[in-house]
């Protein structure tokens, strides 16, 4: 006889649970606020990752959006296609006893999600939530810096014009149907090419001693050294 498969809590669910309640400086989960004490959700009304608070604007063109904001069912926005970004990760794991309920659910982006801790102690689950809160800004960075090394390491490979990143990026919905996913997401390589894909061609050969070594140095900034 199959086994009957464990339901799993939607984000609506999960928000809900965790609405009001706080991470303690001491990892604890706590129902009142006590002094640096930090809250599991900023803003109800706008979801946002738990950890590093990566928001999606586009939720504001949601036609449903403002009028759930106000209304009594104000939580459902959780359930909103603009939130399926933030993923429903494990605070324990299965395999470490976790089970499928609001309480062991945190939702994060994917990459918080990829680098939050799998431990059988959950405090260091809330460690790495209080960390990535505190230094958000800081994460930020990291990851832009990480998503521009890949783009300058292929575009290096690919021979393209790093100096056409501008229009790559706007141009990024035609890579779109170019791009696979890893699971359930694209990987950061998986995003470096689609940006990079629609790069100009770079023919060294046609550049003046001078653009020339405008180019090397951009390439420099990501320690790759560029040569005719």
């Amino acid at each position: 006889m199959n086994k009957k498969k464990e339901s799993v809590p939607s984000r609506k669910q999960i928000a809900e649970y965790w609405k009001g309640k706080y991470i303690s400086k001491n990892l604890e989960v706590i129902d009142d606020y006590e002094e640096d004490a930090l809250p599991v959700i900023s803003d109800w009304g706008e979801p946002e990752c738990w950890a590093c608070c990566e928001f999606n604007l586009k939720i504001y063109n949601n036609p449903n959006y403002e009028k759930l904001r106000t209304s009594k069912n104000y939580m459902i926005i959780w359930n909103l296609p603009e939130v399926k970004f933030l993923q429903k990760a494990h605070i324990k794991s299965k395999m470490l006893g976790g089970e499928n309920v609001p309480s062991n659910y945190f939702l994060l982006c994917k990459e918080c999600h990829q680098e939050s801790p799998d431990f059988q102690d959950p405090r260091y689950f809330f460690a790495y939530i209080r960390n990535s809160r505190k230094n958000e800004v800081k994460i930020r960075k990291r990851r832009e810096n990480e998503m521009m090394r890949a783009i300058y390491e292929l575009a290096f490979q690919l021979n393209k014009n790093i100096f056409t990143i501008d229009k790559a990026y706007k141009n990024l919905p035609n890579s779109f149907e170019k791009m696979g996913l890893h699971i359930t997401n694209y990987s950061l390589y998986t995003l470096a090419s689609g940006v990079v894909d629609v790069m100009d061609d770079l023919n060294l050969d046609l550049l003046s001693d001078e653009e020339f070594e405008k180019m090397k140095n951009e390439f420099l900034k990501y320690d790759i050294i560029l040569k005719k």
